[in-house]
């Protein structure tokens, strides 16, 4: 009789871990991707935003990978191309399109971000790529010697 009162209990148990685990799973697959894109690419903020121009924050996905992967809530790709470097502001304009209207408009939000960007930053585009490019050749030069 004890064992059919906590059957579904253990039951619920056993479920909630397979979720956990499942959910963990997607949770370390998403942020290793993440990390093989700086591993690849380098530090998101060592480079200008596709955008606007002023220093990124993040790497964003720009969803146009056919080889996606979308598991519990979490959207990756394995491909580092498929990752550009984004300002905070600019990447959650682009994730929000996203959200509420899916692919299908990204281009066009890009497009409108890129003109807004322009218009925002022209005067310090030139500045921010300078600052970028030398945090870049200090990032190589670190890792050439580290190589040696």
């Amino acid at each position: 009789m004890e064992s059919r009162a906590y059957g579904p209990f253990f039951a619920f148990l056993a479920l909630a871990s397979e979720r956990h685990h499942t959910m963990t799973s997607a949770l370390s697959e998403y942020k290793r991707a993440h990390r093989s894109v700086v591993d690849a690419k380098g530090p998101a903020d060592h480079k200008p935003c596709e955008f606007c121009g002023a220093f990124a924050a993040d790497w964003a996905y720009n969803h146009q990978d056919p080889a996606e992967i979308f598991r519990d809530g979490y959207l990756w790709s394995e491909n580092t191309a498929y990752y550009m470097p984004l300002c905070k502001r600019d990447h959650r304009a682009y994730d929000r399109a996203f959200r509420q209207h899916g692919k299908t408009v990204l281009s066009a939000v890009a497009d409108a971000l890129r003109e807004a960007g322009q218009d925002r930053y022209e005067e310090n585009r030139q500045t921010v790529e300078a600052v970028a490019y030398n945090r870049w050749r200090v990032r190589e030069t670190a890792l050439e010697a580290g190589q040696r």
